[in-house]
């Protein structure tokens, strides 16, 4: 391997949980798209499917990769901390496996080096048939909403962790990402934390292929899902010491789902109405 390679621009890390294929496309589509001076960190959340040996020819000196097999399912947070441990690029990229990059990610890496600027970019994301998907949400904050009302340039908002970068010194100032959650709200907090120090976030016109789920879809049911999503979230506010606020903002989420997601709808409300009733009992 080239010497180049120890102290690369570009560390793009993984965290791989049962992807299958999606690992293998993922990696395919940045050794053949990506030219920049860049390595690969791949860490494997102890995989039972056969997601790492589809891209055993990856492991060789030929190309810029790096392993860590973990002995446990640490979440996305945990292992995504414990990858950048082993990064030395100045720009870290956080990238989940079920995404598909092209070549207009060179031009992004390179700006922003070149920049010096620090900051958190994050890439645009379409579906499999190159439909828009929404990456850009408000954190569901009581005085944020009041924000959005009255100071429309003192909106925090979030986005979904898939593709996400940032200087290594950005990384350093959020505390990386939050383990307190096994998944889900890692980004919110992520994007919350970023808002309070007042670090920029950038919206890159480059977009690239989320197929979604990647993971998750081999390992939960729908209900399983949804009742892991709504404990991380309820854990959001119990950090901020304001659980008040989740039982105030998510019934107002709840009408959102309902018009927008009717046949969602139930299955969020009942779980929404065991926590009431756990609270309570």
């Amino acid at each position: 391997m080239d010497d180049a390679r120890h102290e690369p621009d570009v560390s793009i890390i993984i965290v791989n949980y049962n992807s299958g294929e999606f690992l293998k496309h993922c990696l395919d589509s940045i050794f053949l798209q990506i030219h920049v001076n860049y390595q690969v960190i791949v860490y494997d959340n102890a995989s039972s499917d056969d997601s790492l040996s589809l891209v055993q020819n990856y492991f060789t000196d030929s190309f810029p990769l790096t392993l860590i097999q973990g002995d446990e399912n640490l979440g996305f947070s945990r292992a995504n901390n414990l990858a950048v441990q082993n990064a030395n690029g100045r720009l870290l990229h956080f990238l989940n496996p079920d995404v598909v990059v092209n070549d207009n990610l060179n031009r992004d890496y390179q700006d922003i080096i070149q920049s010096g600027t620090e900051g958190i970019w994050v890439t645009s994301l379409v579906d499999q048939e190159g439909k828009l998907l929404k990456n850009k949400h408000i954190v569901p904050r009581l005085r944020n909403y009041i924000n959005r009302l009255f100071q429309k340039n003192n909106v925090a908002y979030w986005n979904i962790g898939a593709s996400v970068m940032m200087n290594r010194s950005v990384f350093e100032k959020i505390h990386g990402w939050n383990e307190s959650t096994f998944m889900y709200s890692e980004d919110l907090e992520l994007f919350y934390q970023a808002y309070l120090q007042k670090i920029p976030i950038t919206y890159l016109d480059t977009r690239i292929v989320h197929a979604g789920k990647g993971s998750t879809q081999h390992r939960w049911s729908e209900l399983e899902r949804a009742e892991v999503i709504e404990e991380s979230f309820y854990k959001f506010f119990q950090r901020h010491q304001a659980t008040w606020e989740y039982y105030l903002i998510r019934p107002v989420m709840l009408f959102y789902i309902l018009f927008n997601e009717p046949d969602q709808f139930l299955m969020h409300f009942t779980i929404f109405c065991k926590r009431i009733v756990k609270r309570t009992g």
